[in-house]
């Protein structure tokens, strides 16, 4: 009997501990509805940023960098973190020590939400 009451338990506490309500927008950075999202060209509106942005003036994902997802020089860099950059910048902790305008942020956050086109 006391090793049904023991197994018992264990059962009802994985039980009430397995279960749990995430928010996914509490999780995930908003989603742009890309119906609403011009399509941004990544060497005309992207990669002027990035590199101004990310790059030059704080030097941080510079060539060579290991901070956070790395350089953030090429294209294939770029699309590679795309996901990480999207949600550092929506959430407001890039670019490290400065802020970006609503219009640069919806930038890069479009051609993200377009699929990261090298165009």
């Amino acid at each position: 009997m006391k090793k049904i009451s023991i197994v018992l338990f264990i059962v009802f506490i994985g039980g009430v501990t397995g279960c749990y309500y995430d928010k996914e927008q509490l999780l995930l950075p908003p989603k742009s509805s890309t119906s609403a999202c011009k399509n941004y060209s990544f060497s005309t509106d992207v990669n002027p940023l990035i590199q101004t942005r990310c790059n030059s003036g704080t030097g941080c994902h510079g060539t060579g960098s290991t901070n956070g997802p790395g350089a953030l020089v090429t294209y294939t860099e770029i699309k590679n973190a795309s996901a990480l950059v999207q949600a550092s910048i929506l959430a407001g902790r890039m670019p490290l020590g400065s802020t970006m305008s609503s219009s640069d942020i919806q930038v890069i956050n479009c051609w993200i939400s377009n699929g990261s086109l090298n165009n």
